[in-house]
């Protein structure tokens, strides 16, 4: 809950949140990224001088669940108070890449303090999955979609343009704003919407998914290139696999 005190000072309470992006500001201080439970993404100034601040930049990591007061007048919050109750969470190889691909989309399409508490519990629940899952793709998908969800970007996943529920033996096209087609051939099996809707995609619907993704994405993001995506075929030199 938010409150302003005596010298107009608003007080954001004690909220869950993860760092999406850190980079230094002005003399020791860094300028950061925040997804909060409660407020969306909040930019937020930490000061990383002396012990405590030090305490704090040490605090600041990628992946780890964390606790923040945030206060201030104008959007620029803060950071008045930090806790970080657990380690990160762990992250390596292919994983780490899919993570950073999810900080660097939900800070370039998240408008700031905007609530998506839905959007908090997806990121929460992918980095969870993403270190323990076998195929990164699946979490990105029901991911890329939560986030599509919250924008109103998302086409309905329960009936086609024609009112008519998804059938899971067709094929549809995606209409610009109206949402899918039934078509005879050469479409998004409606199997794999309904996997996509329901998180069960299975692994041979995996590149059609991302298609989908990317289609919707694309407009959004426009064309600066994602910086995640090209670490990841840098490190790896594997590009048709990337996020």
């Amino acid at each position: 809950m938010a409150t302003t005190d005596r010298f107009g000072q608003q007080q954001l309470g004690w909220q869950s949140a993860y760092l999406l992006h850190a980079r230094p500001y002005q003399e020791q201080r860094q300028l950061l990224s925040l997804l909060t439970e409660n407020d969306g993404v909040i930019g937020a100034v930490a000061r990383t001088s002396g012990k405590q601040g030090g305490l704090t930049k040490a605090a600041l990591q990628p992946f780890r669940p964390l606790r923040v007061q945030l206060s201030g007048r104008t959007s620029l919050k803060t950071l008045s108070q930090l806790d970080a109750p657990s380690l990160p969470i762990p992250l390596s190889g292919k994983p780490l890449f899919c993570g950073l691909y999810c900080n660097e989309i939900a800070v370039r399409l998240l408008p700031e303090r905007q609530e998506c508490p839905e959007v908090f519990s997806a990121y929460h629940q992918s980095l969870m999955q993403l270190a323990q899952t076998d195929e990164p793709q699946l979490v990105l998908r029901y991911f890329e979609w939560a986030l599509l969800d919250h924008l109103g970007c998302a086409p309905s996943l329960a009936v086609d343009t024609q009112g008519e529920p998804l059938d899971d033996t067709a094929q549809y096209a995606l209409v610009p704003e109206q949402g899918f087609m039934p078509v005879m051939h050469s479409g998004y099996a409606g199997q794999m919407l309904l996997g996509l809707r329901d998180q069960a995609l299975s692994e041979m619907h995996l590149s059609q998914a991302k298609h989908l993704s990317r289609t919707l994405l694309k407009p959004l993001l426009g064309d600066k290139p994602l910086r995640s995506r090209e670490l990841f075929q840098t490190k790896t030199s594997i590009r048709t696999s990337a996020p």
